[in-house]
């Protein structure tokens, strides 16, 4: 950080309430800014299940240079997901000297920057902000014991029990999910199996919230990651953690991160960080947001009502609205949108292009060929015989919410091969969003609206045209679909540097790749396979849960 305030800045402690990270905010503001001459950059970074992606922006939303570093995932007991965090660092320290390079741009060219990440994770650090344990991901479900002492009790819905489920709702608008998926019971299963490092924890952060500490040797988190540990008071007149959830999980308030806006500025870049990242000392970081919520900014339809699909290993259906909605008989529920204002509705499913990745592996597709899988499934056409694919390879969450589910093929015939079968995935992904459509178009208002398509599986044209036909309704990809994350971290950092007002102003950064108009002359045929998707998952429903030892 520069002589102009840093030293003074960097005595300001963020730990204690809302007034002193403001005045925190202000201070690190004062930074030599980048000369407003439109040469200035943005850059973004997105922390993956199994890559980080980042990307230098221009004020027109146009990529600069972009860049890939994969890490690894570890998956060391039935039900554990585990990463290195320090593998998150390397990959980052890899991927930006590079950035810099391919594009010839100079550090000092960089306006600040911004960070998006897979959410739902926790990484406990002690006092310097160094990893105690490995990274518990969003994917890991060993705390379901914790959940059900957290959320469990009779009578059960959807197993939540109904007094705690009440709880939750009314402070929060959902609820910690049953399979020990979500934050508060994998702290609970810390603090109960690694007591050694619980002692030792100074805070409890997410991903994203891991990595601006490196950069910025700041504690901080966004309002939508806050909501996403399930213990915060997301009711629009608090907006802050519920000591009532705290104290129900254990939790101790000083424990978790303070928030911020995705557009605050947390801090400038340490010199550490510059000299690893060969960027500029001082640089603004902001606080950034979850990838979720990238999404939904990188698809540039930031008015109420308006949805988008996120198309990565996972899928989900977003929209932006002012008051929280929710359904929990079907999961789909609302997170405090990235601003601390507007809410984001979110119907999560398990399975997306993680789909397709598997299919390449079963299908003898030579491995990252998804063009020619794409080619493969182009092969075949539509049929109402055609073999189905049901995609809950890793169980489900919207609309039905069942970790025994598993996926397969029905109705292959002894002239399917795999032309037929790469279409019937394709297929298979877009019935299940269809499924988990009819009721988050209730919630958003959305019906028949078109649909923003982000996510690197969005590169496939074919799929985006299946999406449509399947939908019945015109789906848009956004310009570099794969850059998603990135451009959404980047839009938040664009408000930082001054080029935008709010967050959605910078729907001006967002570029269309296209738009895919369902042809009416499928609707009735996708009609009669749908219905027929949701009447198999009824049929298999009880037999996937004998099969997988839940003795019904």
């Amino acid at each position: 950080m520069s002589a102009a305030g840093g030293t003074m800045c960097a005595r300001i402690s963020l730990r204690r309430g809302r007034t002193r990270y403001r005045r925190a905010i202000r201070c690190v503001a004062r930074a030599p800014p980048v000369a407003d001459d439109g040469q200035g950059l943005v850059l973004g970074y997105d922390f993956g299940t199994s890559a980080l992606k980042a990307a230098l922006f221009d004020k027109a939303g146009r990529v600069v240079a972009s860049g890939t570093g994969p890490y690894k995932l570890l998956l060391p007991e039935p039900g554990w997901a585990e990463q290195y965090p320090t593998d998150w660092w390397e990959a980052m320290g890899a991927v930006t000297p590079r950035l810099l390079q391919d594009s010839g741009a100079e550090a000092s060219r960089i306006a600040a920057i911004g960070v998006t990440a897979q959410m739902c994770g926790v990484v406990p650090v002690d006092a310097e902000g160094e990893a105690l344990v490995n990274a518990l991901i969003w994917l890991d479900t060993r705390s379901t014991g914790e959940a059900d002492r957290l959320i469990g009790g009779w009578p059960k819905i959807g197993g939540y029990g109904l007094i705690n489920l009440i709880r939750w709702l009314r402070l929060t608008g959902g609820a910690p999910n049953p399979a020990g998926k979500d934050p508060p019971t994998k702290m609970m299963w810390l603090k109960a199996n690694a007591p050694a490092a619980w002692a030792r924890t100074h805070r409890l952060l997410d991903v994203k919230d891991y990595i601006v500490h490196r950069l910025t040797g700041r504690f901080a988190t966004s309002f939508d990651c806050a909501h996403l540990t399930w213990l915060f008071d997301a009711r629009a007149q608090h907006k802050q953690w519920s000591a009532t959830l705290m104290r129900r999980a254990g939790v101790a308030r000083d424990l978790l991160p303070d928030i911020a806006r995705a557009t605050d500025i947390v801090g400038g870049l340490t010199a550490e960080a510059a000299e690893r990242l060969t960027l500029r000392e001082g640089t603004p970081v902001v606080a950034g947001l979850g990838d979720v919520s990238a999404a939904a900014l990188a698809a540039g339809a930031p008015e109420h009502g308006a949805p988008h699909l996120g198309l990565g290993s996972s899928a989900w259906l977003g929209a932006m609205l002012p008051k929280s909605r929710v359904n929990p008989l079907t999961n789909i529920g609302s997170i405090s949108g990235a601003d601390g204002k507007d809410y984001l509705l979110v119907a999560a499913q398990e399975n997306g292009g993680s789909c397709v990745g598997w299919a390449l592996r079963t299908l003898g597709f030579a491995d990252g060929d998804f063009a020619g899988f794409e080619r493969c499934a182009g092969e075949a056409r539509p049929r109402v015989d055609g073999p189905m694919f049901l995609p809950w390879l890793a169980g489900e969450r919207v609309p039905a919410d069942d970790k025994n589910l598993r996926g397969g093929f029905l109705n292959l015939g002894p002239n399917d091969g795999r032309a037929e079968m790469a279409r019937a995935v394709y297929e298979g992904v877009a019935l299940n969003v269809r499924w988990a459509m009819s009721d988050f178009d209730r919630l958003a208002g959305s019906a028949g609206k078109a649909l923003r398509v982000v996510g690197g599986a969005a590169v496939s044209r074919l799929w985006c045209q299946i999406f449509a036909d399947v939908l019945g309704r015109p789906v848009e990809p956004i310009e570099n679909p794969v850059l998603g994350g990135p451009l959404g971290a980047a839009m938040a950092a664009s408000v930082a540097a001054g080029w935008h007002k709010k967050l959605a102003d910078a729907a001006m950064m967002t570029r269309t790749g296209g738009r895919f108009e369902p042809a009416p002359e499928l609707a009735p045929l996708y009609d009669l396979r749908f219905r027929r998707f949701a009447a198999a998952h009824k049929k298999l429903r009880p037999w996937y849960a004998g099969a997988r030892g839940s003795g019904a």
